[in-house]
């Protein structure tokens, strides 16, 4: 998987999101599944970028997040 930017999520259609020190780019299904060389659907997934770690990440029906490799 190519190593992105949060400058490049963002300019692929990713949102921004600062809270408490957590900065995330959110991003919708079909640009993680392209990322990812994955199938998921958008229904019961998030998916972001977390600019901390620098992890693709998936949570499922709101569970914890899950790095994706």
């Amino acid at each position: 998987m190519k190593t992105l930017t949060a400058k490049e999520l963002i300019e692929m259609g990713g949102k921004l999101w600062k809270k408490d020190g957590m900065i995330r780019v959110y991003i919708s299904g079909e640009i993680f599944n392209k990322l990812a060389d994955t199938a998921f659907g958008d229904n019961n997934n998030k998916f972001f970028y977390d600019c901390n770690t620098n992890k693709l990440m998936r949570s499922y029906k709101n569970k914890k997040p899950q790095i994706v490799e």
